[in-house]
């Protein structure tokens, strides 16, 4: 029996823990107690990552589609068939889904298959908007697309804000360290349209009316710059953009505030003067469970930048990842405008990598899956898919009629059945790589034990369909590819899976001149002065009307994020969806006390709720966490999203502030 040490493979915190490996299988998994992210602590899916891992669920073979039924077949047959058939079709007609569970190493040769062999830039993650919206605001904004802070300031730091996500619920363990920081003193600041458990938790809950934050953010900027409470050397000598952000402000009537978010203007200056006058501040927003717009984003980061609190110690703007290596996927140029290292798809970048790559990349910018599925575009005829099961709820009958999909994963689930080759790959257990968190801390996964069946790491299976197409790559191991990204990335270009081997991770940037990695932005040592973000003078508030009197607020459940395959192989998670189905098998509304009185109706009845685009049935769930005149449906069960939300899909995807006003009707 030995324990190995490894990385939690499920959100984006990264924690580190101890895998118990007896007979060349997985026994238990315990926290790794001097791992600098969870410092000795692991959530509950973090506990149970061995049942995922164990899961017989399992693809042991690589399977091709005959007559409408799968036959297995070897991997020569499947690699060649996949192989031959993407070759048949122009770049613009075949598209690439990536998986922000994979590795840098399996993501950055995804990438380079698309683009370098198959001439296509329409390649995309599978993940939320929030996360593309918060890399955009920060790269624009900073030069750094990801956490400005790092995970250990938090416990020092005196005033936190938290915008919208329940944080302690979706990322535990950096809610631990917020709650071990407002037990040390800290002012926590929560800006939620709901009774959170992180809003119980803090000094002041602002719990806005829905669709408010931007203005409610706007607010407490307005304040600091009417006070003259603004960091006005620091605005000078490291920004750029402060007076056209002022003056978007100076349009703002905070008179009209109060009525239109439903907090208090003397609430409201407390906060911004308590902002601007502490010494270490920290933002937090989910880039990725319940992510917010790009507007809402940048209303935060100019809010920090006004009160001088980015790129010093003890602070930051910092989104939180809500998978694994959703931070790192991006790092590695999955998205149809970027190349790695977040680098244009255009000019000296693109030089670059047709030099190492030893190609001619198409400069024209690609689109993203969703947009072709959404667009039911003519010119898509071919879809490879790795690792991912949720697109199939809003898009089933699209990839039905796409000519040629191809799926790559460790385990079986709806999407499946919709390949016509399938292509099994190993956990994360069963093959190195690296996976970066939410603080871009770059950590290595050394493989643990071998699976109980023959199967052939992604990289090496791209590799193989390179080559079918006449591309030599040469790559031996992961190690290799990594040491391709240290060239063309910048941020990496310190990494090694040597260094790695020796440490906790490394945060990027890393490089000749950060060579154990960067811990936070330092404004006294960036390339360029800091931007403010543009953003509009009108907040288009959505309000309730006669007909709809309610605003109905979407998310997405702490255990199941949409229709997440990962999470439902683990028994403790599991057990506690079903119990919850138990309550409410077609899913649940919350609403009020005095909402439910009104309208004549108890826990778990049935009510009708009710759009301008169409209706739902479901089961009433009695709380005290949404205020009057408002609704929260959490969309985990299928049903919810085929009936009523496929409707609404643009609401779903707009974040946090999306709403949609609505009648409730008791059944």
């Amino acid at each position: 029996m030995s324990y190995k040490t490894g990385v939690c493979n499920f959100c984006g915190t990264g924690c580190g823990n101890l895998i118990k490996i007896s007979d060349d299988a997985i026994k238990g998994v315990f926290p790794s107690p001097g791992h600098p992210v969870g410092k000795g602590k692991l959530c509950v899916r973090g506990w149970h990552i061995h049942e995922l891992l164990n899961s017989e669920d399992r693809i042991t073979s690589p399977l091709i589609k005959k007559n409408e039924s799968f036959e297995k077949a070897s991997y020569e047959e499947a690699i060649s068939t996949v192989a031959g058939r993407l070759a048949k079709y122009s770049g613009e007609e075949i598209a690439f889904l990536a998986s922000p569970r994979a590795s840098n190493e399996d993501n950055y040769l995804f990438g380079k298959l698309a683009r370098a062999v198959f001439k296509s830039n329409n390649i995309s993650l599978a993940a939320d908007t929030g996360h593309r919206n918060s890399v955009d605001v920060l790269l624009e904004g900073t030069g750094m697309p990801a956490m400005l802070g790092t995970i250990d300031d938090i416990r020092s730091t005196d005033f936190i804000l938290v915008v919208g996500t329940d944080i302690t619920k979706l990322n535990p363990i950096l809610g631990s360290e917020i709650h071990m920081a407002a037990r040390a003193g800290a002012n926590v600041i929560t800006i939620s349209s709901r009774v959170t458990q992180i809003a119980k938790l803090s000094r002041v809950h602002m719990n806005n009316k829905p669709g408010t934050k931007k203005i409610l953010l706007a607010a407490l900027a307005r304040i600091i710059i009417e006070e003259n409470l603004q960091d006005a050397d620091y605005i000078q000598k490291y920004s750029e953009g402060f007076e056209g952000f002022a003056n978007v402000l100076g349009a703002l009537n905070l008179d009209d505030v109060p009525s239109v978010t439903g907090i208090g203007l003397d609430d409201i200056k407390s906060v911004a003067r308590a902002l601007a006058k502490s010494q270490r501040a920290m933002a937090f927003f989910s880039s990725g469970i319940s992510g917010l717009d790009k507007d809402t984003i940048s209303f935060i980061y100019n809010l920090f930048l006004v009160a001088g609190k980015v790129g010093k110690e003890g602070c930051g703007v910092n989104p939180v990842a809500g998978i694994c290596n959703i931070v790192g996927s991006y790092d590695m140029g999955v998205a149809p405008d970027m190349l790695p290292g977040y680098q244009k798809l255009q000019g000296a970048a693109v030089n670059t990598f047709n030099a190492e790559w030893k190609t001619e990349l198409s400069a024209k910018a690609g689109k993203s899956v969703g947009e072709l599925l959404s667009a039911a575009s003519p010119k898509l005829k071919a879809l490879v898919v790795v690792d991912h099961d949720e697109e199939i709820i809003r898009n089933a009958d699209k990839i039905k009629n796409i000519e040629f999909v191809v799926y790559l994963g460790s385990y079986t689930n709806t999407f499946t059945d919709m390949a016509h080759v399938v292509i099994p790959t190993p956990t994360y257990a069963e093959t190195d790589g690296t996976y970066t968190n939410t603080e871009r801390r770059v950590q290595l996964n050394i493989k643990k034990f071998d699976a109980k069946f023959p199967v052939m790491p992604a990289w090496q299976i791209y590799s193989k369909i390179a080559e079918k197409n006449g591309a030599a790559w040469s790559y031996k191991s992961a190690s290799d590819i990594m040491t391709e990204i240290a060239k063309v990335v910048p941020v990496y270009s310190g990494i090694t899976f040597a260094k790695l081997e020796k440490v906790f991770g490394l945060q990027w940037p890393c490089d000749a001149a950060h060579e154990a990695g960067t811990p936070r932005l330092n404004v006294q040592e960036a390339q360029r002065k800091m931007k403010f973000i543009k953003v509009p003078a009108e907040y288009g508030v959505q309000s309730a009307t006669s007909e709809y009197p309610f605003l109905l607020m979407t998310g997405k459940a702490n255990y199941f994020w949409h229709q997440n395959n990962i999470m439902k192989k683990t028994n403790i998670p599991k057990r506690e969806y079903n119990a919850l189905l138990l309550l409410y098998p077609k899913g649940f509304v919350d609403i009020c006390p005095e909402d439910a009185k009104t309208l004549g109706v108890r826990d778990r009845w049935p009510v009708n709720i009710v759009s301008a685009k169409g209706s739902m049935k479901i089961a009433a769930r009695i709380t005290k966490d949404v205020n009057p005149g408002t609704a929260y449906v959490p969309y985990f069960v299928q049903d919810m999203i085929t009936e009523f939300l496929l409707e609404h899909a643009a609401a779903v995807e707009g974040g946090e502030d999306a709403i949609i006003p609505v009648k409730i009707e008791k059944v």
